[in-house]
Formats: structure tokens, C-alpha cells, sequence
């Protein structure tokens, strides 16, 4: 296990935390589809991993979705940037480090969501997911400039 994994771990063990205040269904479901997603990333199955990376780049495709149509701008861009990282892994974009280098802005919204939660709260599970992953791309790029 990598420290990426790490990060996702906990930020998967927060959205847990807070599920109790996902309210609407579509989200439970996003977050639900999360977590299994995650899960599925530790079993030593090809098949199962591809599984789990192409569903944790839908589940973020219908959250951005979601958040445009509700007008919650920060976290359209959260979802948005977590969309953006999937598909440039997926299409080998050979550019995705400095995709990975913008995450920062991901980062400084979740601070930004974080500070108004009240506003967030249904949302605020599935934003801590997006921004672990977030967060464990950002210091995977660090980590290589720095060897």
C-alpha cells in the first residue's frame, strides 16, 4: 500500500463519518459508488481495478453534473478537476503532470467549502473523497520533483 492510498483512505473513512448528512439519494449513491470503488482498487484482479478506475471517473463526471445543475460552483470545480485527472490517465494525455500541479486549485476550494460547511453539508462526504484523491495526485507530483 502507497501513501496515495493512504490518503484516500482516510479521506473515504471521513465521507463515511459524515454520511449521515448526505441527504439527497444521488449523492448516498455517489458516495456509496465510492466506497466500493476504493474497495475494489485492493483486490488483485485486473478487471476489478479497471472497474474501479473507470466507475471512480463516472461517479465524478455525475457529480459535476449534479453540482452544475445546483449551481454550487466550488464543488462543480472539485468534481471537475477529479474528471479531468481520470480522463487524462485514461486517454494517456502526456501532459497529466501539470494537470497534477493544478490540483492545487481543487484543494484551496475544498478550504473554501470547508470554512462554509453549513452550506456543503450534504455534499461535504463526497468533496472530502474528490479531495483526498486530489490531494494524494498533488504530493505524488511534489514527491517526483523532488527525487
Amino acid at each position: 500500500m502507497n501513501y496515495g492510498k493512504i490518503i484516500i483512505g482516510i479521506g473515504i473513512l471521513i465521507g463515511i463519518l459524515l454520511f449521515k448528512k448526505t441527504k439527497p439519494k444521488i449523492l448516498v449513491g455517489i458516495l456509496v459508488g465510492l466506497i466500493i470503488s476504493f474497495a475494489l482498487s485492493f483486490i488483485e484482479n485486473q478487471l476489478l481495478t479497471n472497474i474501479s478506475f473507470i466507475s471512480f471517473g463516472i461517479l465524478s463526471l455525475i457529480f459535476s453534473i449534479y453540482s452544475g445543475i445546483k449551481r454550487k460552483w466550488l464543488n462543480l470545480i472539485i468534481g471537475f478537476f477529479a474528471f479531468v485527472s481520470f480522463f487524462s490517465k485514461l486517454m494517456h494525455y502526456p501532459y497529466a503532470n501539470v494537470l497534477k500541479l493544478l490540483m492545487i486549485i481543487p484543494i484551496v476550494c475544498f478550504g473554501l467549502t470547508f470554512i462554509k460547511k453549513e452550506k456543503f453539508k450534504n455534499e461535504l462526504s463526497i468533496l472530502t473523497v474528490f479531495v483526498a484523491y486530489e490531494l494524494s495526485e498533488f504530493i505524488k507530483l511534489t514527491e517526483h520533483w523532488i527525487n
